[in-house]
């Protein structure tokens, strides 16, 4: 590179030299020899633009080709810099195709090349990115804009391949952080997943248990009010309170029930042993958790007092 600029360097002074010639009206410089060095000097530096060219220098290589094309247009080699010019502006486009991820400059390209072999090329990177594509985006977006369409139904393929991997891995790290919020943030993304029930109903334990792992107070027994019934209970409950009250079953059955300000709901259940959690919708109220042994017709009702 220090020749290079070397060069550039005599190419400038060359130019200031005849410069001051010529305005000076100055004899004493020979003018034949003064064009046969930057004659010369150009033609060094297209030789040095052509090795920079077979090293894939393309960037330096084009500078070099610039100022040739554009301060000595009077020279016979201005001819072949201007076709290697070319010639490298179509390898750097070359280049930025095969180097670029972005779908939208490529068909921008596709649009303005003439050149078919490129715009083959131009083609085939699309749908290598397509084939490749680890971005949902990126995909919708291909499939939704205009223009460029020849690779859609391998878009869509590639789409849905990737939506159900991204479903898998989704699900597989629900199950290893196993609790709650993780679940529900699931079913969020993947609302219709085929094991929707079995996932709420896990959501439902999961609540229960870290309910219980927490601070709650002793949530109060329900009474029975009727003839014990080991195969089925009925439970009458009653929210005496100013909010939503959530209530929790785990045990032989798993439910969850939300009873509105001041009403009431009857829940059949299968008889058995349970874990209850009750919890409102306000901040500053603790939860309620404890145990219940289901076996028949009860009543219970939730209010709340300052301690």
């Amino acid at each position: 590179m220090m020749r290079l600029q070397f060069i550039s360097t005599v190419l400038c002074l060359l130019l200031f030299t005849y410069s001051c010639k010529n305005e000076n009206g100055l004899s004493n410089f020979d003018t034949e020899e003064l064009l046969k060095k930057e004659q010369d000097s150009v033609e060094k530096l297209l030789s040095v633009s052509r090795v920079l060219i077979e090293k894939g220098e393309y960037n330096s290589a084009k500078n070099n080709l610039t100022i040739i094309v554009n301060n000595f247009g009077t020279y016979q080699e201005v001819i072949e810099a201007n076709q290697l010019l070319e010639n490298l502006n179509l390898k750097l486009l070359v280049k930025q195709i095969n180097k670029t991820k972005d779908i939208d400059s490529i068909k921008i390209w596709i649009k303005n090349i003439v050149d078919p072999d490129i715009k083959n090329l131009a083609e085939d990177k699309i749908r290598e990115i397509i084939v490749t594509s680890e971005d949902v985006d990126q995909l919708e977006d291909y499939l939704s804009s205009n223009g460029f369409k020849a690779h859609q139904d391998l878009a869509n393929n590639r789409l849905n391949q990737l939506k159900e991997e991204n479903k898998e891995k989704a699900y597989k790290n629900a199950i290893a952080a196993n609790d709650s919020k993780t679940w529900k943030r699931f079913l969020e993304e993947y609302p219709n997943h085929p094991n929707r029930k079995q996932i709420e109903d896990k959501i439902i334990v999961l609540e229960v248990n870290e309910i219980f792992d927490g601070e709650y107070g002793e949530i109060p027994s329900s009474q029975l009010v009727g003839n014990k019934n080991f195969k089925e209970s009925n439970i009458e409950i009653k929210n005496d309170t100013r909010y939503t009250l959530t209530l929790r079953y785990s045990g032989p059955e798993i439910r969850k029930v939300d009873i509105s300000p001041t009403g009431s709901v009857k829940l059949k259940l299968k008889s058995g042993e349970y874990r209850v959690t009750a919890s409102v919708s306000a901040a500053g109220v603790r939860n309620f958790a404890g145990k219940e042994n289901l076996n028949g017709e009860y009543t219970s009702t939730y209010y709340i007092t300052s301690e």
